[in-house]
């Protein structure tokens, strides 16, 4: 391969193979479609119509694009047929879709391998191709692109240059001479336009083709994928989990969302796709702000909604310049396997993002990754608002997802203009084609008026998210109680003995300790500021020790280790619903590191201490303790020793609230005494004797309204259980409660309790019963609406295709009709012309009749005369008599085909009399 180079520098050359290694990137064939739309789309084109077609030529099937745009010349032809070149810019307001200058490349050879492109912009026609076939069967070491130009004469321009490029297009394409391409130019409508087409469709591993053109004869589909159990639909690669849309598998459906506001019609196989304005096809349309930081202070706005036509197709329609890039992206809770967030559409232009080279995503940046985490969010605060305002409207309706829905706002678009026009609501049904003298509201009944303006400038998002409102409100609720517990609970606790332990531990007596409201998020404080016990400490050691010695020498010989809460127990009081107001006092929770370092102290010389020292101090003092004296303040001693407390769980009840009783002056001076130093040990005991018993009391009075409490409690499920015994019996004998009301209700007193709990149980499973048996109809009826919907739904459509085969065949009647009309019109106009000739035949005819008879009166008047002149004078006549009869001879054959003119004799007046019954005939007829 010779390199080609400039300025010494050898340049790069490219590959013939590499037109297939740069298809590679569309991997679903609509995107390489949609690349050549784009085309057409682009402002530098601005084509108004496209039309999208299969065709065969030479026993090969063809996809063909044709436009009406400004077409091109030779030097943008051959920019569109290399790589690289785009220089489109914004015109009109329309911003180009083409970013890489590679879009006809990768797309036209993504569907087949050889295409020709046929173009004209007025001045010019020019004809290129690009085909890998060429390439291949020349053994081409470059990519060459054959041009040929023709002028309006339809010569070409430059003979001597584009004759090599000619032969090879005649040779290497479906085209074999000039006059055939000269009929593919004339096929573009117009004097400027495009058309292109491409052969040799890409085949699968079985010989087919790439595309179902036989399911629809008016789409373009991609066929079902086979598998082991037959027929699977088609799914693309990162749907394989969730229900199919429409537009992966059907052009049609896929080009009517192709673009954010469609202004160019897409006829596809000879029906116009039905296009849509997807930001106002939905219901409950809302629109929220996204200000990402990256954007400096601009506003991005999201459109929410439901869809109208199918809830399984639900997510975000991410937009780039008006052109669609990715289609139903579930994000936020719609990820979830769950129904949240089923049926809810968003719509964004993302044009501060950079798309792929195919056009089918976008670069995985993390402004991609900022913008998508924020559409969720965004997304679950429309979905939660729509579900509350839906639930508080309608309570029992069925959910906000299953709803019948109709879109909002109901826009066409006009076929003249192509601008789109609000409709008033109540429009169902609109005409094939729509114009703006069609509109209702005068102010827009004119082609001339622009379009309605759009809120681009939009600030704040279109509804007010109140559930984050009620949401904060409640949080501000529970939290207003957590100062109040960090700065008031003071907990004291005191176990006399193991027994005395259990029985306050038990479920009954739950309701003899003090009531405290303590909110879920105030948890952690009260766990941190329960610790806060009763403590002795001192800045010195030895003040430690001493006290230590002194408060033990009165405790009777017993065992340091106390009945502790197991946890099991506090587990199960930790795991109770939310509703439940707990107190928790930790047994294992890890200590607070403290700046008072004597606490520490005290606590380690605490631990050190064995049975033999407590029996020796014991023995030294004169006076013993009791045992119901000694057990709580060895319980307290071992609360100001232990980095590990005891565990207290304090649930509410629905009772009555019991006030706590906790004398203030003991807490202040109990506080004092644990901040402080005493100043000696007797003080410090008396101290202790007050508080135990304070404290004794306190448990005395507790456990009495615990026993009243407990009598209430098993007076009132006494009474419960005689009210069921009444219900009960009424339920199964209310023909007798009816007649003998007395009787059983003295028969349901005398019943035993087992008989009532009998009963009640039977009534409780009856009720299960039944609710299983309405929960089972009422599935039932939804399967049976479903069908229903099913049914009707498939009715519909083939009703559907039934009156479009009417619409269709009245449409070919009519254009029959208007032919015949036409047909009858011309022939009306020859028959006039004929009846103008006949007459003036007809009075020629009379005028010879009549100068025959003067013609003789002379001959036999005149004796003088020459024999010769009158014999010359009478043939003369003769022959202007015969070529006359001659003439209206042939006029009667055009009107009488079976007259033989051979076989008439013009010298007598057979054609006379012929003319005669034949005018007669036309007036006849022009009188009925």
């Amino acid at each position: 391969m010779a390199a080609k180079t400039q300025g010494g520098i050898r340049l790069s050359a490219l590959c013939p193979k590499f037109l297939h290694t740069n298809s590679t990137s569309h991997t679903w064939p609509f995107s390489a479609i949609a690349e050549l739309i784009d085309n057409a789309y682009d402002p530098d084109v601005s084509a108004k119509q496209i039309w999208i077609d299969k065709t065969v030529i030479n026993d090969n099937i063809c996809l063909t694009f044709t436009d009406n745009g400004n077409g091109m010349n030779s030097e943008k032809l051959h920019k569109m047929l290399s790589f690289g070149f785009s220089d489109k810019s914004v015109m009109n307001g329309r911003v180009p879709v083409g970013l890489y200058g590679n879009g006809f490349k990768s797309g036209s050879m993504r569907l087949g391998k050889d295409a020709i492109v046929f173009t004209k912009n007025g001045d010019t026609m020019s004809v290129g191709m690009l085909s890998q076939t060429f390439l291949e069967v020349t053994n081409a070491e470059h990519v060459m692109v054959p041009i040929v130009t023709f002028t309006n004469q339809r010569q070409i321009s430059d003979l001597a240059e584009s004759r090599n490029s000619l032969k090879a297009i005649l040779t290497h394409s479906l085209f074999s001479t000039e006059e055939k391409l000269l009929a593919e130019l004339d096929a573009i409508m117009g004097k400027k336009g495009t058309r292109i087409i491409i052969w040799n469709l890409r085949k699968d591993k079985n010989n087919r083709p790439e595309f179902d053109f036989d399911k629809d004869k008016y789409d373009i589909r991609i066929p079902e994928d086979l598998d082991e159990t037959g027929k699977r639909g088609y799914k693309k690669q990162e749907r394989l989990d969730q229900i199919v849309p429409e537009s992966d598998y059907s052009l049609r459906a896929y080009c009517s969302i192709l673009y954010l506001k469609p202004t160019m019609q897409i006829i596809l196989r000879g029906q116009k796709v039905k296009t849509q304005l997807v930001s106002k096809s939905l219901a409950f349309i809302e629109k929220d702000i996204y200000r990402p930081k990256f954007l400096s202070a601009k506003t991005v706005r999201i459109t929410f909604g439901f869809n109208c036509r199918n809830k399984d197709h639900y997510g975000i329609m991410m937009y780039h310049k008006n052109r669609l890039i990715k289609a139903y992206e579930r994000v936020g809770c719609q990820l979830k396997a769950n129904n949240m967030g089923v049926g809810v559409v968003g719509i964004i232009e993302c044009n501060f993002l950079k798309p792929t080279h195919n056009k089918q995503d976008f670069d995985y940046t993390n402004e991609y990754r900022l913008t998508i985490a924020a559409l969720g969010e965004k997304l679950n605060d429309y979905w939660n608002e729509m579900k509350t305002k839906k639930n508080e409207e309608y309570p029992l309706a069925l959910p906000v997802e299953e709803i019948q829905k109709q879109p909002d706002q109901t826009w066409v678009q006009c076929d003249a203009c192509l601008k789109w026009r609000k409709l008033p609501d109540g429009i169902d049904h609109l005409p094939e084609k729509w114009y703006c003298s069609l509109n209702p509201d005068p102010q827009f009944r004119n082609c001339n008026v622009p379009e309605e303006p759009e809120d681009d400038d939009l600030i704040h998002p279109t509804y007010e998210k109140t559930y984050k409102k009620k949401d904060r409100e409640k949080l501000k609720r529970r939290l207003e109680y957590s100062p109040q517990i960090n700065n008031e609970i003071l907990l004291k606790t005191s176990v006399s003995s193991s027994k005395d332990f259990k029985a306050f531990s038990a479920p009954n007596t739950k309701e003899a300790l003090p009531r405290l409201i303590i909110p879920k998020s105030s948890d952690a404080s009260v766990r941190r500021s329960l610790p806060i016990l009763i403590q002795v400490s001192s800045p010195h050691v030895d003040a430690d020790s001493s006290l230590k010695r002194r408060t033990q020498s009165c405790v009777t010989p017993v065992s340091l280790k106390t009945p502790r809460l197991s946890d099991k127990t506090f587990n199960s009081h930790e795991e109770d619903d939310d509703d439940e107001d707990v107190i928790i006092l930790e047994e294992s929770s890890t200590p607070k590191p403290s700046a008072d370092a004597d606490v520490a102290a005290v606590k380690a010389e605490c631990i050190n201490l064995d049975q033999d020292e407590k029996q020796k101090e014991n023995s030294a003092v004169g006076e013993p303790c009791s045992a119901s004296t000694s057990e709580p303040r060895n319980e307290q001693l071992s609360s100001a020793t232990q980095t590990e407390l005891p565990q207290l769980v304090v649930k509410k009840e629905e009772v009555e609230d019991i006030p706590v009783q906790i004398p203030g002056a003991a807490m202040e001076k109990e506080q004092q005494k644990v901040n402080g130093v005493p100043e000696t040990s007797a003080e410090v005991e008396n101290e202790l004797k007050n508080q135990l018993q304070l404290l004794n009391r306190e448990k005395e009075m507790y456990q009495s309204k615990c026993e009243a409490l407990s009598k209430q409690v098993e007076t009132l499920e006494q009474q419960l259980l005689e009210m069921n015994n009444k219900y009960v019996k009424k339920e199964m004998c209310h023909q007798a409660t009816e007649t003998v009301p007395s009787f059983g209700e003295e028969h349901a007193d005398g019943r035993s309790l087992a008989e009532v709990t009998a009963l009640y149980e039977q009534a409780l499973g009856e009720i299960a019963t039944l609710k299983e048996q309405c929960s089972t109809l009422q599935n039932l009826k939804t399967e049976c609406s479903r069908c229903a919907d099913g049914e009707s739904k498939s009715e519909v459509e083939e009703m559907a295709v039934q009156l479009d085969d009417v619409f269709r065949q009245l449409d070919k009647c009519t254009i029959e009709r208007d032919r015949y009309k036409s047909e009858i019109e011309v022939l009306e106009a020859e028959k006039n012309q004929m009846a103008c000739q006949c007459e003036e035949l007809k009075a020629e005819l009379a005028q010879l009749k009549a100068s025959i008879p003067q013609a003789v009166a002379r001959a036999n008047d005149s004796t003088t005369s020459n024999v010769e002149d009158s014999v010359n004078f009478s043939d003369g006549e003769s022959l202007k008599l015969r070529s006359l009869r001659v003439n209206v001879g042939q006029l009667l054959a055009t009107i009488m085909p079976d007259l033989d003119l051979q076989q008439v004799n013009y010298d007598i007046d057979v054609v006379d009399e012929i003319l005669g019954q034949v005018v007669e005939q036309m007036h006849e007829i022009s009188s009925t």
